[in-house]
């Protein structure tokens, strides 16, 4: 093996290092959303949703890469795994959109079994409401976006996307 970087890719979907992350983000709104109402805690919560709702559509398109691998000695090589985008930007359908083939496929045929409720269209429609919240809710004081924010649809689409990735199948290749 010759010592380059990213000599080692990997794809791995859901990725689990981003699906945590939302997990932890998700866990963060629905603790927020417990709260008493008057708590001063709606634009955190809305935050962490919006977050949630983005990682999980990540989680489904980056992949694993080895910075700086190099021979440690004794046929042990290694370096620092990140996690590298397939895309980037904070538009939710947009990211969604730029999933893989084989999760787009995947989704479907869980929609045609019934085992989900939203085919992949379907889906890019329900998080298209949502695609600038991450960024309005950080701002909300320079706009009036949040004025008609539907909370429980919010919480439906972070659900239903939860769920979705909780179902389809996982995809894991080493790609060099």
């Amino acid at each position: 093996m010759n010592n380059k970087a990213y000599q080692y890719e990997r794809i791995e979907i859901p990725n689990s290092s981003v699906l945590d992350s939302a997990e932890q983000f998700y866990d963060g709104a629905e603790f927020l959303r417990q709260l008493p109402p008057m708590s001063g805690v709606l634009l955190p919560m809305i935050t962490n949703a919006a977050l949630a709702i983005e990682l999980y559509i990540k989680s489904l398109c980056v992949r694993s890469i080895i910075k700086d691998y190099k021979n440690f000695g004794n046929g042990v090589y290694g370096g620092r795994v990140t996690e590298k985008p397939l895309t980037t930007g904070h538009y939710l359908s947009s990211l969604l959109l730029n999933v893989g083939d084989e999760v787009i496929d995947n989704i479907e045929s869980l929609h045609a079994e019934g085992a989900i409720e939203y085919s992949f269209s379907e889906l890019v429609q329900l998080v298209k409401p949502y695609d600038k919240l991450f960024v309005e809710a950080r701002y909300a004081y320079e706009n009036d976006a949040l004025s008609n924010l539907d909370i429980t649809g919010l919480f439906h689409c972070l659900t239903t996307l939860r769920f979705t990735i909780q179902k389809i199948t996982r995809i894991e290749r080493v790609l060099a």
